[in-house]
């Protein structure tokens, strides 16, 4: 028979391997999710030169079961890397299939960003990167995508 010691190093083993397994389950389940935008609108704070904006995407989730997220956070970026703004979520359902998400942003009044907003101003809309963490079952897994915003005739508020 095994020692009391043996029998908790096999429960612990089998515990980790189970969590792994879980893990691993999540990630390849958030790793098939793809997005596909629908549109973006921006508005800048002319008081404080800061961008906000409200993404709006379809995630299409390829799987045949529920993904059920916690929360997300993320940052939305130019290709270039410049911080424009951040978002978070609250916790949703990504049901098989299209599901219909919309993100607003907000960014911190940064010299950077200044022109930025006066592009934005004249209509010369940025590709931005959407870098986002999904946290599920305690797991947090990062994706991102890029998007052409002035693909998507941007409405500047």
């Amino acid at each position: 028979f095994p020692s009391h010691d043996m029998e908790v190093k096999l429960l612990l083993a089998a515990g980790i391997g189970y969590l792994g397994f879980k893990a691993y389950q999540i990630y390849t389940a958030i790793s098939k999710l793809s997005f596909a935008p629908t549109g973006i609108n921006f508005s800048i704070i002319k008081d404080r030169g800061a961008i906000g904006g409200t993404l709006f995407v379809d995630i299409i989730n390829p799987t045949a079961a529920n993904v059920n997220v916690d929360g997300f956070t993320g940052t939305v970026t130019t290709t270039s890397g410049t911080l424009v703004g951040d978002y978070k979520g609250a916790a949703m359902i990504l049901k098989p299939g299209v599901n219909n998400v919309r993100i607003s942003w907000g960014s911190r009044s940064t010299t950077t960003l200044i022109p930025l907003a006066l592009a934005i101003f004249k209509g010369n809309f940025p590709v931005l990167k959407f870098n986002t963490v999904f946290n599920v079952k305690g797991f947090p897994i990062p994706t991102s995508f890029t998007m052409n915003t002035k693909d998507y005739a941007p409405v500047l508020k």
